[in-house]
This record gives C-alpha cells, sequence and structure tokens, in this order.
C-alpha cells in the first residue's frame, strides 16, 4: 500500500509541474512574444511601428537579462528610511540599493517611459509618442520590474495635472525638469491621495489645507504616498471651510529644495 502511494505522489507531482512555465530569463521578452507583436499590426501605424519595434526589441532584452537581475536583487535590499541623524536631527531620506538606481535609470532615463507621451522627440520620434505605443513599452517593463512602473506613472500623470491646471510660473519652472531624461537634472513626482479615513474613497480625506500669511500650510496625516523620495508632490486636501464629499478635496502642489 505505501509503495502505491509513493507512486501516486510522484505521479501527482510530474502532473503539477508540468503545468509551471519554463523561466525565460536571458531571452527577449519582446521577441518571443508572437502575440504582441501580432497585435502591433493591428493597432498601430506602419510608420510608428517600424520606427519603435527596435525600441522595443531593445527593452525586451533588457526586460529578459539585466533588468530581470537588478529587480531580483533590489528584492533582497529592501529601502531604507532615515528619519534623523545621529545628532537627532531630522533628515527624512530613503537609502536604495545601488540595484534599484541602476533600475531607475534604465526606466527614466534609457527609456523614457514618463515623459515620451509628454514632450517630442524620445527615441527619435518626430511627435510625443502615442499613448497606445508607451504602454507597449510599460508592459515589456513591469515583466521584471513591477514595482519602478508607479514612480514612473506617477511623474507621467503628475505633468499631466500641472500641465493642465498649473499656472505658467509653475510649469515654467517644472515641467521641463519633469521631462527631462538626465538623472541629475531630473525632477520625479509624488502622490499623497490616500489618508486613514478615506483609504480609496478620497471624498472622505480629512487633511485640511489652510491659507495662513500668504501660503497654504496642510494639516493632518497622509496614509500613502506614491514614489516616497519625488521631487515634487501632489496631494488631495480639503480647504478650510470647503464643502463635504469630493467636491470639496482640491489638488495641492508641493514641492521639495530640488524642485525650487
Amino acid at each position: 500500500m505505501n509503495d502505491l502511494l509513493v507512486a501516486e505522489n510522484l505521479r501527482e507531482k510530474k502532473t503539477n509541474s508540468d503545468w509551471i512555465a519554463p523561466g525565460a530569463h536571458g531571452q527577449n521578452f519582446f521577441e518571443i512574444d508572437q502575440s504582441l507583436q501580432g497585435l502591433l499590426k493591428l493597432y498601430l501605424a506602419d510608420d510608428l511601428r517600424e520606427h519603435m519595434t527596435p525600441h522595443y526589441s531593445r527593452l525586451g532584452e533588457v526586460a529578459g537579462g539585466r533588468l530581470d537581475e537588478l529587480a531580483r536583487l533590489s528584492d533582497k535590499h529592501s529601502p531604507v528610511l532615515h528619519a534623523c541623524d545621529t545628532f537627532g536631527r531630522d533628515e527624512d531620506w530613503i537609502e536604495f540599493h545601488p540595484a534599484y538606481r541602476e533600475m531607475k535609470k534604465i526606466g527614466f532615463s534609457d527609456f523614457g517611459i514618463h515623459c515620451m507621451s509628454r514632450t517630442p522627440g524620445v527615441h527619435g520620434w518626430k511627435d510625443k509618442v502615442p499613448h497606445l505605443a508607451k504602454y507597449i513599452f510599460q508592459y515589456l517593463f513591469v515583466q521584471s520590474e513591477f514595482s519602478l512602473m508607479c514612480p514612473i506613472s506617477v511623474t507621467d500623470t503628475s505633468s499631466v495635472l500641472i500641465e493642465r491646471y498649473g499656472n505658467e510660473e509653475v510649469k515654467n519652472r517644472l515641467l521641463p525638469r519633469m521631462y527631462s531624461q538626465d538623472m541629475s537634472n531630473i525632477l520625479k513626482s509624488a502622490q499623497f491621495m490616500t489618508d486613514k479615513t478615506g483609504g480609496s474613497d478620497v471624498g472622505q480625506i480629512e487633511l485640511e489645507a489652510k491659507y495662513e500669511d500668504g501660503e497654504w500650510r496642510l494639516y493632518g496625516d497622509k496614509w500613502f504616498c506614491s514614489c516616497a523620495d519625488g521631487d515634487v508632490a501632489l496631494l488631495l486636501a480639503r480647504p478650510e471651510g470647503a464643502v463635504d464629499g469630493t467636491a470639496g478635496r482640491p489638488l495641492c502642489l508641493a514641492e521639495t529644495s530640488r524642485g525650487r
């Protein structure tokens, strides 16, 4: 009886292992994805597809190789928050492993995913890269490193909001650097949208904005930040005396010293 059970277990293990997909490390994630290439022929204009295909292939190679290696290494070294220095003075900076910083360079600098749909000329394209073509870069990138797409996308979407609602002085000061692919000059964005009371129901937030001595000041707590090391931050807050619910929670802009 025991021999039969052992044999049955071995057969079951073999059957289960047959359902596990083979590893793809070292392969070009774009070249092996025939379904994706077929969809590009349906949804991208010929000139755009032909222009972007070499860039997709380059990212596919990076995603299947170096980016995958960096993601695995970064996962073993979590970011470290340095709240104070050795004398107890506020510092509030985040230490990232070099692997994470190299991944940021790949996403922001090498491929410009955050800005290709905001400013012309990325990857030599004659205009702003259409969103659908940008999403292919995102799709390939996240197959190796998903979490970094949050800072990339937050920088992208924050620049959209500043484009639409910022005054000219703010736009001229911030947007050129938010569009930059130069890691020594770039401004990444953070977003503080939720707080403890509201969660995903942003109409219930309690962070209050008060206009005092010629500037807006924020009172309360935020629960979650997208891209905590951002140089520019967008926040949802309720101005003093505003109506309840979603209608009473406008967007606020905060800048770090780098943003100024």
